[in-house]
């Protein structure tokens, strides 16, 4: 084992149990994700952001020709078409829009190089609300998730994962000075003077709740974007999110700091670690182990390492993911 110790594993897998528990799942009331990433947070439009194509979808065929049906051979089908769909939430640097509408970050990128292994040249990008990227998934909206989606047990039910290609702990953004002296979720439960946005649908409301953080001290957010307007605006003391998610949006936010990068604890007290992947729909299990291999066999030959550290993600963050396996996250 290259970078994580014996210790390091079982804790993984303590709290892969854990999780479950505080965690709901992504899209709709029977399908409300906690999580984030990836990597947790998401744009609100459901509007189609699309690089190859006019943008149009009727959210009811599965694959990119528009014609393949639930079960069917997707993989063979997005090789003759050469494009896939993919869901991403607008959330830097996971998955997203850049200024010149082009869809880029950290899982489209490492997607398209993948997919590019497996005769798949483009990728046509869906921007919805992380909380609907399962749902959308499930309904044939998109082929794949490409959101940096952190894989647990509970959306584990719902969808397949690959295997982890990062894994980053949490962080709060805070006015500069950190005057509440904001540190890790208990400090935020044991001050009733903070009042915290958390994204709706995000694994973040399953780790307050496991904190003890009280119903009153949050505020719910749909948008990530709107999360620190209300930051900005003095209507809550602090935004939590991912690491990387984070220091994104303070580095063009004057008067605003991120907080030290902390892991949330789970009701064994045990630290939680989010590992982002890409999703599937269960009846392409063939599309799922063939994007599997070739992502595993990317890094291992170091080729996704660089692409990954583009988007300000530590070695150290790839170094976690690659001694890990999508069933030891999903229990």
């Amino acid at each position: 084992m290259s970078y994580a110790s014996k210790t390091f594993r079982r804790r993984v897998f303590a709290s892969v149990a854990a999780l479950a528990l505080v965690v709901t799942a992504c899209g709709g009331d029977d399908v409300t994700d906690d999580t984030p990433q990836v990597g947790g947070d998401e744009g609100t439009e459901d509007t189609t952001t699309d690089e190859t194509t006019d943008g149009t979808d009727d959210g009811a065929d599965d694959g990119a020709t528009g014609e393949t049906t639930a079960g069917g051979d997707l993989l063979a089908e997005l090789q003759e078409a050469g494009v896939v769909r993919v869901g991403i939430a607008d959330e830097e640097p996971y998955g997203y829009v850049d200024d010149d509408g082009n869809v880029t970050g950290q899982a489209p990128e490492v997607a398209r190089r993948v997919l590019e292994e497996l005769g798949i040249e483009e990728i046509d990008a869906q921007v919805v609300a992380f909380e609907s990227l399962i749902a959308g998934l499930q309904a044939g909206q998109f082929d794949m998730i490409t959101a940096g989606m952190y894989i647990n047990p509970d959306r584990a039910q719902q969808i397949l994962f690959s295997d982890p290609d990062y894994c980053v702990g949490e962080a709060f953004a805070v006015p500069e000075g950190n005057p509440q002296d904001i540190s890790d979720l208990q400090s935020v439960a044991d001050n009733p003077d903070v009042t915290l946005a958390i994204l709706s649908g995000a694994v973040e409301e399953g780790y307050a709740d496991t904190a003890g953080v009280p119903d009153d001290q949050i505020e719910f957010f749909s948008d990530v974007n709107a999360q620190y307007e209300a930051l900005q605006a003095g209507r809550v003391d602090a935004v939590i999110g991912t690491t990387l998610t984070v220091l994104t949006q303070v580095e063009d936010m004057d008067g605003f700091e991120a907080t030290e990068s902390f892991f949330p604890l789970d009701e064994d007290g045990e630290e939680i670690l989010g590992c982002g992947g890409y999703g599937f729909r269960n009846d392409d299990q063939e599309f799922r182990d063939a994007f599997n291999d070739e992502l595993n066999r990317l890094q291992d030959e170091g080729e996704l390492l660089p692409i990954i550290t583009d988007f300000g993600f530590a070695e150290e963050d790839i170094e976690r993911a690659q001694e890990l396996t999508v069933e030891d996250l999903a229990g």
